[in-house]
């Protein structure tokens, strides 16, 4: 593929930005080890990686470094290129670097369904693992019922078990540990189970019930 004078300029720019935004994510890695699980945490993040032990990615549809935000203003062929050339792992999400995921949070916000569920167990493994390093607000806010339901429509049983507990231990460390109001943010299928009540309490408390069930169901309330 050969690319104009301008497309090439759309490129560099490309390549700098990701290039920076690496830069960064790597200085702050080491202030964020990652953290040892509880009992309960371990076993979410076994659920998790059972789950989706299987999943991959399609080649040429993008990913992470065509993912970034600002990508979504590049010309199509630029878009194209970068992905043509993208030598990001997808057949193992595990093996997508904590660097890589914080440098291309804002990617969540764009990605297609296929490449949209190989990168999210590589977040929420993440956020389990360094809750302070993951930007939450990318990865919950897209989740959100409202955002995710086209996308997350292939998962399966266990996949949406998985991910549920995972934002379950999230709706948790925001309301006992940083003592919030917690989200609002409903997954598809809680938002399925939210409107028959709609009518009688709001999104935040439905979804800082089923915090507390969870919590209790676990015996983190005790």
């Amino acid at each position: 593929m050969t690319l104009s004078p301008e497309e090439k300029n759309q490129l560099a720019a490309h390549k700098e930005l990701l290039q920076n935004l690496l830069r960064i994510a790597d200085e702050e890695l080491p202030n964020h080890p990652a953290v040892e699980l509880c009992p309960r945490q371990a076993d979410v993040l076994k659920a998790l990686e059972t789950a989706f032990a299987r999943q991959s990615c399609p080649p040429k549809l993008c990913l992470l470094t065509g993912g970034l935000a600002e990508d979504d203003y590049r010309p199509p062929r630029v878009v194209d290129y970068i992905n043509a050339t993208d030598t990001t792992p997808r057949h193992d999400w595990r093996a997508l670097s904590p660097q890589l995921l914080r440098a291309c949070e804002d990617s969540l916000c764009y990605l297609e369904p296929a490449a949209f569920c190989y990168v999210l167990p590589a977040y929420l493994r993440q956020y389990l693992l360094r809750p302070d390093y993951m930007c939450t607000d990318s990865i919950f806010f897209c989740l959100d019922y409202s955002r995710s339901a086209r996308r997350l429509q292939g998962l399966t049983a266990a996949q949406r078990d998985a991910v549920e507990r995972v934002f379950n231990e999230y709706r948790c460390r925001e309301i006992f540990l940083r003592e919030s109001d917690g989200e609002e943010y409903l997954l598809p299928w809680e938002h399925a189970r939210y409107e028959p009540v709609a009518e009688e309490m709001s999104p935040w408390t439905f979804a800082s019930n089923l915090a507390l069930e969870y919590a209790a169901g676990n015996g983190m309330l005790s």
